[in-house]
C-alpha cells in the first residue's frame, strides 16, 4: 500500500527538502506569532467572561425550594470546592509562546479536570445551567490556547526534520573527514612501504660486500669449530644416554643424570671428572642386565664406556673451551667493527619501519565512517507526515 501512497507524495531531494523546510519554518513562525497576537487580544475578554460565569454560579439560587436541607449543604460544599478550584485555575491561565508554556498549561488543564470531575458532576444536578456556562467559557479559553498549540506542534515537527537534516550533515562531514584522513594515512603507508623496500634492497646489496662476507665467514668458522667440538662430546655420550639415565636414577645422582640430558654442559662443568668414578658401576649394571637395555644398546654403551678416559675427556674439554673462547673473542671483535655497526643499523631501521607500518595499518583499519541509513529512514517517516517522499 505504501507504494500506492507514494504516487501522491511530493518527491524531493535533500537539498529541496532543506529549501522547503526553511520556507515552512518561516511561514510557521509568522502564523504562530499571528495566532499568539490574536489570542492576546481575545484572552482578556475570555477571562472576563469566565470570571463572570464563576461569579454567576456563586450567586445562583436553587430553583427548587423544596430540596432537603441536607442536600442544600451537600450542594454548597461542592460549589465552594468547585468555585475555589476554578477561580485558581482561571487565574493561572496565560497565552503560551514557547514549548515549556504548553507543557505547563497541559499539566494545569489535566489537574483541573481531575480535581473538579466529582464536584462538577454533583453541582450540575442542582445548578446545571450555571455550571455549563462556566464550562463553556473554559472551553473557549482552551480552544484559544489549542489554536496556538497546533502551530507549536507544527513547529516541533519541523524542528524534528531540521534536527535529522543536521545529523545527516554531521554524518556527511564525518564521512568526508574520515575519507580525507584515510587518504592521508594511505599516502604515509605507501611512503613507508617504499622506504622499507629501499632498505631491503640496500641490505641485500650490503650482504654482498666483501668486507661483510669476510666477517660472516670468520664468524661461521669459529661457530663451526665450536659446534664440531660439541658434536664430538655428544657423539661419545649418545650411546650412553639410556644407560647413564637409568643408572643415575638407580643411585639417585642428579649430577650424573645431567650427562644423559645435556652431555656437553655436564662435561664442561664436571671439573673433577666425577663421571669416571661411575664407570665400573655402569659397566657392571650393564653386563648383569640390571638396566634392562636391549642387547644392541648395551653393547654400544659398553663400547662407549671404554672411550671414557681421563685423557680423552680432558682433550674434549680443552678443545671445546678453546673453540668457545675463539668464538666469543671473534664475536666481541666483530661487534666493534664499523661494518657490523652498519649492518645492525639496517636491522634497527627495518624493525622500526615495520612497527610503524603495522601501527599505521591498525589505525587505518579502525577508521570506519558512520552510516546514514537509520537517519534517512527516520527522516522519511517524518516527511510522510507532510506528504513528501525522500528521493
Amino acid at each position: 500500500m505504501r507504494w500506492f501512497l507514494n504516487l501522491f507524495r511530493q518527491k524531493k531531494t535533500l537539498e529541496q527538502i532543506k529549501a522547503w523546510l526553511a520556507e515552512g519554518q518561516q511561514k510557521q513562525q509568522s502564523e504562530q506569532q499571528q495566532a499568539i497576537e490574536q489570542a492576546q487580544q481575545a484572552f482578556p475578554e475570555l477571562l472576563k467572561s469566565a470570571t463572570e460565569a464563576i461569579a454567576a454560579l456563586e450567586r445562583a439560587e436553587l430553583r427548587n425550594p423544596n430540596i432537603p436541607e441536607r442536600a442544600k449543604h451537600y450542594m454548597l460544599g461542592n460549589r465552594e470546592q468547585f468555585l475555589k478550584l476554578t477561580t485558581r485555575f482561571v487565574e493561572n491561565l496565560f497565552v503560551p509562546k514557547e514549548g515549556p508554556d504548553f507543557s505547563q498549561l497541559e499539566l494545569l488543564f489535566h489537574q483541573y479536570a481531575q480535581n473538579t470531575t466529582r464536584p462538577a458532576a454533583i453541582l450540575s444536578e442542582f445548578l446545571g445551567q450555571e455550571v455549563n456556562e462556566v464550562r463553556k467559557c473554559l472551553a473557549e479559553l482552551e480552544k484559544n490556547i489549542g489554536d496556538i498549540k497546533a502551530f507549536q506542534l507544527k513547529k516541533e515537527r519541523l524542528q524534528s526534520i531540521e534536527a535529522l537534516l543536521k545529523q545527516l550533515d554531521d554524518v556527511k562531514a564525518e564521512q568526508e573527514r574520515i575519507a580525507t584522513e584515510r587518504e592521508a594515512l594511505a599516502t604515509q603507508l605507501q611512503q613507508l612501504s617504499n622506504k622499507r623496500d629501499t632498505l631491503k634492497k640496500e641490505k641485500e646489496q650490503f650482504n654482498t660486500r666483501q668486507e661483510y662476507v669476510k666477517v660472516k665467514e670468520d664468524l661461521l668458522a669459529t661457530t663451526k669449530e665450536r659446534q664440531e667440538a660439541e658434536q664430538v662430546i655428544t657423539g661419545l655420550f649418545l650411546p650412553l644416554s639410556d644407560a647413564v639415565k637409568k643408572y643415575a636414577h638407580k643411585i639417585k645422582n642428579d649430577k650424573l643424570a645431567h650427562y644423559a640430558d645435556n652431555p656437553v654442559d655436564a662435561l664442561i662443568h664436571d671439573y673433577a671428572l666425577s663421571i669416571l668414578k661411575h664407570l665400573t658401576g655402569i659397566t657392571e649394571s650393564l653386563t648383569q642386565g640390571e638396566l634392562e637395555l636391549r642387547p644392541e644398546k648395551s653393547h654400544k654403551a659398553l663400547g662407549a664406556l671404554k672411550q671414557l678416559t681421563k685423557d680423552n675427556l680432558s682433550a674434549m674439554i680443552h678443545r671445546y673451551a678453546k673453540a668457545k673462547k675463539r668464538e666469543a673473542d671473534m664475536q666481541s671483535d666483530v661487534a666493534q667493527r664499523p661494518i657490523m655497526k652498519e649492518y645492525e643499523q639496517y636491522a634497527i631501521d627495518l624493525k622500526t619501519i615495520n612497527m610503524e607500518i603495522e601501527q599505521l595499518e591498525k589505525t587505518i583499519a579502525k577508521l570506519n565512517p558512520p552510516t546514514d541509513e537509520q537517519i534517512k529512514a527516520e527522516l522519511a517517516q517524518e516527511l510522510e507526515k507532510h506528504n513528501i517522499a525522500l528521493i
